[in-house]
C-alpha cells in the first residue's frame, strides 16, 4: 500500500501565509507634544517583521540515487579527459550546458559525451588489442535511436516538496510514496543504457499525486500515486484530523522480462541485435493503498505513522506499518534529522519495494538456479522468482536515518532485512558535501543480499557505488572525477556483470547566477530584514505600513505550518 505522498497540514486563509505586522511604533508610540520626548522605538520582536525560521523536511541527502554529480549555477563549458570503461581507457570529450531560470526554480542541462579509444585491454582473438583502435569513436554510444537520450541530463522544475514539481532526465532515484512498491528506483544502474525517466508531482490541500515512467522512449515502467484528504474539505482544526490522508499506487512494467532465452544448440544465453539480453516478457503489475496522519507537529517535531498494504498481481501482498520523524535542532543553522522505521510481514509471493535501485538488473537476473545440460547457470528473472519460485512468507524491518545541515552537509544510512527461507540484509550509506563554492563531494554505497561481515566487505556483484567530485580552481577552470561501480551487459558472458569506472576531466567554462539553494537563502535574508520605522511628523503616531498584496494586513504571530506533503 503506499503512502500518499504525505500531507501538509492545511494552511489557512491567504492573509495568514503571509508575516506583515505594523511596527511597535504605530501601534503604541506616544502621540507627541510640542516639546515632548520622542521615546525610540523597542526593537521588532520576531512576530512584528521576522519571518520565522521553515521547517526542514523532506529528503535531506540530495544525491542519494544520483550517479553523478549536477552543477548548482549556470555553466557553459567543455570537459576533456579519461575515461575508463569496459576495460579500455577512452578520451571523453563533452561540451556541456546547464541553464536556471525563475530564481533557479527552473533548470535544464544537456551534454554530448564522445569518448574516443585509447587503449583497449579486451582481446581479440586471444591478443589483447592494446592500442590497435586508439582514435576510433565509440560509435555503440550512439547506433540507436534510444542512446541520444545522452544528450538531455535534466529538466527539472521546483524540488519533491513543493506544490508543483517535474524531473525529467538521467539523475536522481524515485521513490513513490512511503516506498512500498517503488523506493529508490534508479533508471541508469546500468550504465551503457541511458534512460530519461520522468516524475510530475501535484498536489493542494484537498488532494494531490505523484506520476513516474523510467524512460520516456519507452515507457516500460510506470507508477503513481494519488491521495485525498477526506477531512480538508470541512476545514477542521483538530490535527488528526486535518492531516489524516488516504491513498491508491499502483505501478506496472508492461515489458517485464519472464524466462531468458537460451540457444537450443549450445545451451547459452542468447543477445538481441542490439546486445541485450534476449528474454520472453510478461506485464507485472502491483497495487496498494495506504493511510497516515500526524500525531505529532510542533516548531520542532513532526511525526507521522502509516500503514501500507499493497499486492502484486497474481502473486501475494505485504502488509507494512511504519511511522516518519522529523525533527529540527538549533536555528542558522538548523540541524535536521529524519528518522524512518518499518515492520512488516511478506507473503510468498511479494517483494517489498518491488521496483528498487537494482530492479534494472534484478529484472533479467535475480538469481542463480543451478545449471543446465551445457553447464550455463540457469538465471532467474525477478518476475520468475517473485511469481513462480516464491520467497517465502516472512518478517521484515526497514529503518533510515538522515541527518543534515541544509544545503551544506547531509548523511543518510538505511538497512533492511527480513527472516524466511533465505534471509537477506540490505544497506544503503550516503554522504554529501554540496556547499562549497569551489568543491562538491558525494558518495553512496549499496550492499545487498549478504548474511556475514565477510560477504558485506566484498565488492562483488551485490555492491553498487557512486561518487562524484567538482573542484574549482579558477574562475573559468575546474576538475571533476567520478567512481562508480554498476552493470552492464557484458556480451562474452551473456550476462549482466558488475563492473568499476571512473572517469577524470578537465573543464574550461564559466560559472554564473545564483544556485536555487543561495536564491532561498536570499530570499530568507531580506524576509527577516525587520520593517523600518515610518518618520514620524510630530503630529501623530506614524501610519502603519499598508499591507502587501494577496494578504489581510494583520499581525500574525508565526506559527509552524507545512508547506508541502511529505513523500517518503
Amino acid at each position: 500500500m503506499i503512502l500518499a505522498l504525505a500531507l501538509v497540514l492545511s494552511q489557512v486563509d491567504a492573509g495568514a501565509n503571509e508575516l506583515v505586522a505594523a511596527p511597535r511604533a504605530a501601534l503604541d508610540a506616544p502621540v507627541a507634544d510640542a516639546g515632548q520626548l520622542e521615546l525610540p522605538a523597542p526593537p521588532l520582536t520576531a512576530a512584528e517583521g521576522v519571518a520565522p525560521s521553515q521547517f526542514v523536511k523532506g529528503e535531506l541527502s540530495v544525491y542519494l540515487g544520483s550517479d553523478r554529480l549536477s552543477v548548482k549555477r549556470n555553466r557553459v563549458g567543455v570537459s576533456a579527459g579519461v575515461d575508463f570503461f569496459e576495460n579500455t581507457y577512452y578520451a571523453l570529450i563533452e561540451p556541456q550546458v546547464d541553464l536556471r531560470f525563475f530564481d533557479a526554480k527552473l533548470g535544464i542541462g544537456v551534454g554530448a559525451p564522445l569518448r574516443i579509444e585509447i587503449f583497449n585491454f579486451n582481446d581479440e582473438n586471444g591478443e589483447p588489442l592494446g592500442f590497435k583502435r586508439a582514435g576510433r569513436l565509440r560509435k555503440e554510444d550512439w547506433d540507436t535511436v534510444h542512446d541520444f537520450g545522452r544528450l538531455l541530463k535534466y529538466v527539472s522544475y521546483g524540488k519533491k516538496e513543493d506544490n508543483f514539481y517535474v524531473n525529467i532526465g538521467q539523475r536522481y532515484a524515485t521513490s513513490i510514496g512511503h516506498g512500498a512498491i517503488m523506493r529508490r528506483y534508479a533508471p541508469n544502474i546500468d550504465v551503457d543504457y541511458p534512460r530519461v525517466s520522468a516524475e510530475v508531482d501535484a498536489y493542494n490541500d484537498y488532494a494531490g499525486f505523484e506520476a513516474f515512467t523510467n524512460d520516456v522512449l519507452e515507457w516500460s515502467t510506470m507508477s503513481a500515486i494519488a491521495f485525498i484528504k477526506p477531512f480538508s474539505f470541512f476545514k477542521p482544526q483538530n490535527l488528526l484530523l486535518k492531516t489524516l490522508s488516504v491513498g491508491i499506487t499502483g505501478a506496472v512494467d508492461r515489458n517485464a522480462p519472464d524466462h531468458l532465452v537460451y540457444d537450443p544448440t549450445l545451451g547459452v544465453r542468447q543477445l538481441t541485435s542490439d546486445n541485450r539480453i534476449a528474454t520472453t516478457t510478461a506485464p507485472v503489475g502491483l497495487f496498494g493503498i495506504d493511510a497516515e496522519v500526524k500525531v505529532v507537529k510542533t516548531e520542532s517535531v513532526d511525526i507521522k505513522p502509516y500503514v501500507d498494504y499493497s499486492m502484486i498481481a497474481g502473486g501475494g501482498g505485504g502488509l507494512t506499518v511504519g511511522a516518519l520523524g522529523r525533527f529540527n535542532v538549533g536555528r542558522d543553522p538548523v540541524s535536521a534529522f529524519r528518522l524512518v522505521l518499518e515492520g512488516r510481514y511478506l507473503g510468498d509471493h511479494y517483494a517489498p519495494s518491488y521496483f528498487d535501485t537494482f530492479y534494472e538488473i534484478d529484472r533479467y537476473q535475480a538469481r542463480r538456479n543451478g545449471r543446465n545440460a551445457f553447464g550455463t547457470f540457469n538465471v532467474l528473472t525477478k518476475r520468475e522468482l517473485v511469481l513462480q519460485q516464491g520467497l517465502g512468507n516472512r518478517a521484515g524491518l526497514y529503518a533510515e536515518a538522515s541527518w543534515g545541515l541544509p544545503n551544506t552537509i547531509a548523511v543518510t544510512v538505511a538497512f533492511e532485512t527480513s527472516t524466511g527461507p533465505t534471509p537477506q540484509n540490505n544497506f544503503v550509506a550516503h554522504l554529501e558535501v554540496p556547499w562549497l563554492n569551489f568543491l562538491q563531494i558525494f558518495g553512496s554505497f549499496y550492499k545487498r543480499n549478504f548474511t556475514t561481515p565477510a560477504q558485506f566487505t566484498k565488492l562483488d556483484e551485490n555492491t553498487v557505488i557512486f561518487a562524484g567530485a567538482r573542484l574549482r580552481t579558477l574562475p573559468f577552470l575546474f576538475f571533476n572525477a567520478r567512481v562508480y561501480k554498476a552493470f552492464r551487459v557484458d556480451t562474452a558472458l551473456q550476462a549482466y556483470d558488475n563492473q568499476f569506472g571512473f572517469s577524470i576531466d578537465v573543464e574550461l567554462g564559466f560559472e554564473f547566477g545564483r544556485s536555487r539553494a543561495e536564491a532561498e537563502e536570499q530570499k530568507r535574508i531580506d524576509a527577516q530584514a525587520p520593517v523600518p520605522d515610518a518618520p514620524s511628523t510630530g503630529d501623530g503616531p506614524p501610519p502603519a505600513p499598508a499591507p502587501e498584496p494577496g494578504t489581510s494586513g494583520r499581525s500574525l504571530e508565526p506559527s509552524p505550518q507545512e508547506t508541502s506533503p511529505q513523500p517518503q
